[in-house]
């Protein structure tokens, strides 16, 4: 997560949304100018500039860090920096969402060596278990959704320069990193991951998302 006193906007990191390399593309601005190098992994950073919450694999002991929801993040920044600065976040369809996060899960495992049907089977077992990725809390307060702009996963590039314009920040897609990526094999749709009763449980469980981002609950 980050909050940039600089470019007066605050950005919520969901899961699973390329939420790493958007959150990379925008820290500069959360540092003094001039001051900002690329880590995967950073240490908390509060300085006059902005914030950048902690990011890697241990958060214990951080004030901020990576995937902070939006009401822990409204509390610590205060009600007149959260009113007044611009809020965004990424958003994904959650079919592919949670395809992306059961690779990230497996991506010590041979997933990407498997035969299809043996992979498959493991995917839909691995979601009636109960596998999923819940991250609305970083972009709802109370039940309701609270920041001011929602980036699509599917239109990354055009959504972020939209942000870019709006914040009045250079837009420069060469800048842009492609982390955690490549985990998934190719050869398989998203709808052949699912079958009737998998597909119902996303839809279920991200009734909230279908209603209020318009992605389609049907494959």
């Amino acid at each position: 997560m980050l909050v940039s006193h600089r470019g007066r906007f605050i950005y919520t990191k969901t899961a699973k949304t390329a939420g790493t390399s958007v959150e990379v593309y925008f820290e500069p601005w959360c540092f003094a100018e001039g001051s900002w190098s690329f880590a995967h992994h950073r240490a908390e950073s509060i300085t006059p500039a902005g914030i950048v919450g902690y990011r890697g694999p241990n958060s214990k002991g951080s004030r901020f860090y990576n995937h902070m929801s939006a009401e822990a993040l409204r509390e610590m920044v205060g009600p007149e920096t959260w009113s007044s600065y611009f809020k965004f976040c990424v958003i994904r369809n959650p079919f592919d969402k949670i395809v992306s996060a059961f690779h990230w899960k497996h991506r010590e495992t041979d997933t990407q060596e498997m035969n299809q049907t043996a992979l498959v089977q493991r995917f839909r077992a691995w979601v009636q278990a109960g596998g999923t990725v819940l991250d609305r809390g970083q972009y709802t307060v109370d039940g309701e959704l609270c920041l001011d702009a929602y980036i699509r996963y599917e239109s990354l590039e055009p959504d972020l320069q939209g942000i870019c314009q709006r914040l009045n920040l250079p837009w420069e897609p060469e800048r842009l990193p492609r982390l955690k990526s490549g985990l998934r094999p190719t050869g398989l749709t998203l709808r052949e991951y699912y079958d009737r009763a998998t597909a119902e449980r996303i839809r279920r469980d991200f009734a909230f998302e279908f209603e209020h981002f318009g992605y389609c609950p049907e494959l």
